[in-house]
């Protein structure tokens, strides 16, 4: 898997468990393409894809490489409980 697919799934991992999104596939069928999402959601997508982002911008400037399920779990809660 090369870095941007890593990304990808580290994004879809994000939107999956915050936004409900299943994948990042179009369909062209605007009810399966559009969501109405609850704007307290994506903040904690965007905080959560935020957070993840300082990990590995860290990890890669101390030299080091960190897989996408050590970056995603050491998430917070956000948010109302789920």
């Amino acid at each position: 898997m090369n870095t941007y697919d890593a990304h990808l799934e580290l994004l879809l991992a994000i939107a999956r468990d915050n936004l409900g999104i299943e994948t990042f596939e179009l369909t062209g069928k605007p009810s399966a393409d559009f969501r109405i999402v609850n704007v307290a959601d994506i903040a904690c997508a965007l905080e959560a894809a935020y957070d993840a982002g300082l990990l590995v911008g860290h990890s890669v400037a101390n030299g080091k490489t960190v897989a996408n399920d050590e970056v995603y779990s050491t998430r917070k809660e956000c948010g109302a409980a789920k």
